[in-house]
C-alpha cells in the first residue's frame, strides 16, 4: 500500500470524524501517502493533519490534474455523493470503497424523532471499511490539529481583555433546526448556573442574533465572541474551557476530539454523540 485518496468534501463536523481513518491507516501502513480530496472552502480543516500527504481541493484546477492522475491503491470515498462518484469514474482504474451513509434511516430518526431502524454510528461504519484493507480500529477516538492561539493584536481588542481563566463554552448555530439548542434552553441552564460562571459565546456571524439575546439577558456572564475569531482561534476557546455547552456544530466534534466534556441536547442527540467515542455519558440539557 503506497498511496490512497480519501475523500470528503465537507463540512467541518464530518471531516474531523475522518480523523481516525487516517491515523488507522497510518497505524498499519506506516509508510503510505495519503492524499485528501475536499472542497477548497473546507481544505483548512484538515491543516495541522500529520497523517495527511497532500491536500487537494476539488475546485482547484492544478489540484484536479493531480488526483486524476496519481497512482492510488485505493480511493476511499468517505463521502458517497454525486462528486465523489465521478471521481471514481474517472479514477476508474483504482478499487474503491465507499461509506454507507444510511440516509433513509437518518431521514426517519429527524422526521419521527425515534429510531425505527437501526442507525449504526459512523466509526462503526468507517472501522467496517477499513477493515476491508485489513486495517484495525484502534479505538483511540478523534483527532484535531488546527488549533491556533489568539495573537498579541487580538488579545488588545476590547472584547478579548481579561478573558476569564475557567469558563463554560458555548457553541451556537448548527445547520438545520434540529441540530440547534433553542434560545430558552440556553436561558434556562444560564439561570441555573453560578452567579460568578463565565460563559464564551463561539459561532458565525450569523449566529450574532442569539449572542445578542444571551449577552442582553446576562450581560456580567457573557462573552460574545461570535464572527470574531478563526475556527482554529475558537477550536483554542474549547481546548481551554472547563466544558463545552453545543448541538450538533463543527465545534462539537472538535470539541470531542480535543476530549472535552460536552453538555448536548435534543431527541437525536443519543445517536449522534454515539460517534465520539466519550468515555462518559453526555448529559443532555
Amino acid at each position: 500500500m503506497k498511496r490512497i485518496l480519501i475523500i470528503r468534501f465537507s463540512s467541518i463536523g464530518d471531516i474531523v470524524l475522518c480523523s481516525p481513518v487516517l491515523r488507522n491507516l497510518k497505524n498499519q501502513f506506516p509508510n503510505v501517502e495519503i492524499d485528501v480530496l475536499t472542497k477548497k472552502d473546507f481544505a483548512f480543516v484538515w491543516d495541522g493533519n500529520p497523517h495527511i500527504s497532500r491536500i487537494l481541493s476539488w475546485d482547484i484546477a492544478e489540484d484536479m490534474n493531480l488526483w486524476k492522475q496519481a497512482p492510488y491503491d485505493y480511493i476511499l470515498d468517505l463521502h458517497n455523493n454525486l462528486r465523489s462518484q465521478l471521481v471514481k469514474i474517472r479514477r476508474w482504474d483504482c478499487p474503491s470503497i465507499t461509506i454507507s451513509k444510511q440516509n433513509f434511516a437518518k431521514f426517519l430518526l429527524v422526521a419521527f424523532k425515534r429510531p425505527l431502524i437501526t442507525i449504526k454510528p459512523i466509526y462503526s461504519r468507517y472501522a467496517q471499511m477499513l477493515e476491508i484493507l485489513g486495517v484495525k480500529d484502534d479505538h483511540r477516538g478523534l483527532e484535531y490539529f488546527g488549533t491556533q492561539e489568539l495573537v498579541e493584536d487580538k488579545l488588545l481588542q476590547p472584547e478579548f481583555v481579561g478573558l476569564p481563566k475557567s469558563y463554560f463554552a458555548v457553541a451556537l448555530g448548527g445547520s438545520f433546526l434540529t441540530k440547534q439548542i433553542p434560545v430558552k434552553t440556553y436561558i434556562n441552564f444560564f439561570e441555573k448556573a453560578q452567579s460568578d460562571e463565565n460563559f464564551i459565546l463561539l459561532g458565525g456571524a450569523g449566529d450574532a442574533k442569539t449572542a445578542e439575546i444571551l449577552k442582553e439577558k446576562f450581560p456580567n456572564n457573557c462573552i460574545n465572541l461570535c464572527g470574531k475569531l478563526t475556527l482554529g482561534q475558537s477550536a483554542d476557546i474549547v481546548k481551554n474551557a472547563t466544558v463545552l455547552i453545543s448541538g450538533d456544530t463543527g465545534l462539537a466534534h472538535i470539541g470531542a476530539a480535543l476530549g472535552k466534556p460536552i453538555f448536548g441536547y435534543g431527541v437525536v442527540q443519543p445517536q449522534i454523540w454515539a460517534c465520539y467515542h466519550h468515555k462518559n455519558r453526555i448529559p443532555v440539557l
